[in-house]
Order: C-alpha cells, then sequence, then structure tokens
C-alpha cells in the first residue's frame, strides 16, 4: 500500500479525504493536492486493503481511516460513489462534498464497462494490453503532462483483474437513488469533465444536483474522466469559485 497524502495541520485549515476512483491507490491525487494544501489538511486513502468489502463496510474503513472527526470528502468516479456512501452513513464526519465524474452512471456507461465479471478469466498479459488501449477512454491524455500520464498508466496497470472485478461489481450493486441524499444538508460541488467518453458525467452531475439540496455545478468543457491529472484543472481555483468553504479559509486564499 502507497504512503497516503498527508499534509501538516493549519491553525484554520480543515481535513479533506480523497477517495480514489477504480485505480484504488489514492496516489493520483498529487497534482490537485499541492495547491489544496492552502486550504486544507489532506488525507488520501488507499482501498487496495479493502477491495473486498461491501459499499457500507468500505464507508466504515473510511471513518476509520480518518484523521480528524469532520472532513470535506473528495471523491473520484468510484470514490464520488463511495464519498455518497460514507455521507449518507456518518453524516457527522461530512463536512461538505466535491464529487469528481461520479461513477453513479455506471448503469447508464458503455456495455463494455459492465463485462467486469468476464476479468478474473482474461490472462494477466491480456488484461494489461487490454487496460493500456483503454487509457484514451479512461483520460484526455492530450490534456497530460508525459510523468501524469506515465503516473496513470502505471497506477491501472497496479490493480489485478479480480480488484478491478470486484470494484465493477460494486458499482453494479450501487444505486444511488436508494440513498436519502435530500437529507445531505452540505455544500456539494459536482464537477463533470465535457469530454468524457467513459460516462455520462454531465447527465449524472444534474441528476444528482436535483437530489443534493446545497450543490452547484461545474463543467470542465474539454476535459475527460480521469480529469484531476489534467495540467489545466485546477480544483484549487474551482472550490473557491464556489460556496464550499468557510469566509475564513477562502478570504486567505484569493
Amino acid at each position: 500500500m502507497a504512503d497516503p497524502v498527508i499534509t501538516p495541520a493549519g491553525p484554520r485549515r480543515p481535513q479533506l479525504l480523497y477517495l480514489p476512483g477504480m485505480d484504488g491507490t489514492g496516489d493520483l491525487f498529487y497534482r490537485q493536492a499541492a495547491r489544496l494544501q492552502q486550504l486544507f489538511e489532506i488525507q488520501s486513502i488507499s482501498l487496495n486493503s479493502a477491495s473486498s468489502l461491501s459499499w457500507s463496510e468500505l464507508a466504515a474503513h473510511v471513518r476509520h481511516q480518518s484523521r480528524a472527526e469532520q472532513a470535506f470528502l473528495c471523491g473520484e468516479s468510484f470514490g464520488a460513489c463511495l464519498a455518497l456512501q460514507v455521507a449518507c452513513d456518518y453524516p457527522h464526519l461530512c463536512r461538505g462534498l466535491i464529487l469528481v465524474n461520479p461513477a453513479s452512471s455506471y448503469h447508464r456507461g458503455p456495455w463494455y464497462f459492465r463485462a467486469g465479471g468476464l476479468l478474473p478469466w482474461i490472462p494477466e498479459p491480456l488484461y494489461l494490453a487490454m487496460a493500456e488501449r483503454g487509457l484514451p477512454l479512461l483520460a484526455a491524455l492530450e490534456r497530460m503532462d508525459p510523468a501524469d500520464r506515465e503516473a496513470l498508466a502505471t497506477a491501472v496497470r497496479s490493480v489485478s483483474p479480480a480488484a478491478t472485478a470486484q470494484r465493477l461489481n460494486l458499482l453494479s450493486r450501487f444505486h444511488v437513488d436508494h440513498l436519502p441524499l435530500e437529507q445531505l444538508d452540505v455544500p456539494t460541488i459536482l464537477v463533470a469533465g465535457g469530454r468524457d467518453r467513459l460516462l455520462p458525467s454531465i447527465e449524472e452531475v444534474e441528476r444528482l444536483a436535483a437530489w443534493l439540496p446545497r450543490s452547484d455545478i461545474e463543467v470542465s468543457p474539454e476535459s475527460g474522466h480521469a480529469c484531476l491529472l489534467e495540467r489545466d484543472l485546477d480544483l484549487h481555483k474551482i472550490l473557491l469559485r464556489h460556496p464550499l468553504l468557510p469566509s475564513s479559509v477562502t478570504s486567505m486564499n484569493r
């Protein structure tokens, strides 16, 4: 397991928990963390020791790993579903939500994204080749620096077929309309990539916004699915444009 991204505590900085996408590593938040540490104490959660758990058990894993009694939850793709589960199961923990290209739209995604049950029977060399060829669907690679493209490829290769199949199975059983989202009275920012080739993310953030009472939508028109590694996407600037944080925090960072 990789060491979590942790920034030192500041006098008035709230905690932010980053919940990763399908890779589960928690290693791909570094580009955003570099600037967000001006606003937050950041802790990146790895899911790789908890790949066989249910959604409720994964939420308990996050609660156990959190170093703070309250935190903002930043979930990307698979992690956005987990952030919603954590917020519903542990409402006292959640101060706010940042959901990036949420994979709660899994059931409306492409057919090959829903074929995860076949993965454990695919030879590993073929699986790795498929993962490599699938990168252009996962990300707008031309919007990433070479080092960031390699970091993404490394993270994708690090996930076994069994772990990928398990997470896809979890997504197949995640029904966001079964969660009491209307009761989540916390500020929420919904970020969608306008060129997400993996999932219908713009439609999904609009759907979630109809349920979440204090939500704002931010669309990055040229961004793909794994947009947090893109050189021109700045989550720090996005957060300052929306009423997520206390004014005592944002006033020092404008």
